[in-house]
């Protein structure tokens, strides 16, 4: 009887440690799994020179975690801002300067694209919240439009002059970088889900804001047409410090994180005949700080707007 007792809780201790083990190897291969789509590709809007476009086209860039260039729609006109939803679709505002219309799409991650918004002044830049509302904020008038995911649209916030960088924080609050009018300087407005606002930070006279993104920690950082890149702090007891993250030549236009803390940004790099910047690089800057090119187009009439990571759908 004692045996056999032991043979039985020899056989339970096994079944538990094989258990155990199936455990760690379930987990470890969703870690795998995850630690390979942590490799997010990069989405990058601008203008290509193609065998199928006359002149010039809009297009939506896809680059791997190692710069691998490949197109992923084409078509469009002057596509500025993409922002993803969670489930993968792309949102990305396109202006018409010939037409004067201005359009967002939605674009989903097997390519087919569909208008998502219309009737716009002049969108800039645009984000999406965690439940799918996509919020676009329209320069020339000074508004903050709200589309549900079916695309009813709602009028968020009003009263601003030239509203461009909008960010979410994780806590579902909307951060709106504003330019400066004659009278007043620019600033860096907290919008509540329920619209109500607080100024965050009031920028310096020499600003220039182009676009906000916040990093895991909840750093808010800013993108200025002069080429700094800015950080403001946690902060203690609501003053959040601002110091100059990194430098980029001639503009810094557009941010965005990748998970694995990386920032990214469209840098101003080149001139036309004017002397007006054409964005044809993207930098990459390390936690720390490094700075190094990333990606960059060299064709003629070639060049990069705004760009966004791909959500990683299977960690979330």
């Amino acid at each position: 009887m004692k045996k056999k007792l032991t043979e039985g809780k020899c056989r339970s201790a096994l079944g538990r440690v094989g258990h155990l083990f199936s455990r760690v190897v379930w987990l470890g291969a969703i870690i795998l799994i995850c630690s390979g789509a942590s490799a997010q590709n990069l989405f990058v809007s601008g203008n290509a020179r193609l065998k199928n476009c006359p002149g010039t086209c809009g297009v939506i860039y896809e680059y791997t975690w190692d710069g691998s260039q490949s197109i992923f729609t084409i078509g469009l006109s002057h596509p500025w801002d993409v922002a993803f939803d969670g489930a993968g679709n792309l949102f990305v505002v396109d202006n018409d300067e010939l037409s004067g219309e201005a359009v967002v799409y939605k674009i989903a991650p097997n390519g087919i694209r569909t208008t998502f918004a219309s009737g716009l002044s002049y969108p800039s830049y645009l984000a999406v919240d965690r439940v799918g509302n996509v919020f676009v904020a329209d320069y020339n008038v000074g508004i903050i439009y709200q589309y549900t995911p079916s695309g009813s649209r709602t009028t968020f916030a009003s009263g601003l002059y030239h509203p461009v960088g909008i960010t979410f924080k994780s806590t579902g609050k909307l951060y709106v970088a504003e330019s400066a009018s004659k009278m007043l300087r620019g600033s860096i407005y907290e919008y509540s889900p329920d619209g109500s606002r607080m100024t965050f930070a009031v920028l310096e006279a020499s600003d220039r804001p182009a676009d906000l993104a916040f990093d895991s920690m909840g750093n808010l950082y800013m993108a200025d047409l002069g080429g700094k890149i800015y950080s403001y702090g946690l902060g203690v007891l609501r003053r959040y410090p601002r110091t100059t993250f990194g430098f980029v030549p001639n503009g810094a236009q557009s941010l965005a994180f990748d998970s694995a803390g990386n920032l990214f940004v469209v840098g101003m790099g080149d001139t036309n005949g004017t002397g007006s910047p054409i964005p044809k690089v993207v930098y990459k800057f390390t936690a720390l700080g490094t700075r190094s090119a990333f990606a960059s187009v060299n064709g003629a009439g070639e060049s990069f707007a705004c760009l966004a990571f791909q959500p990683i759908l299977c960690c979330q």
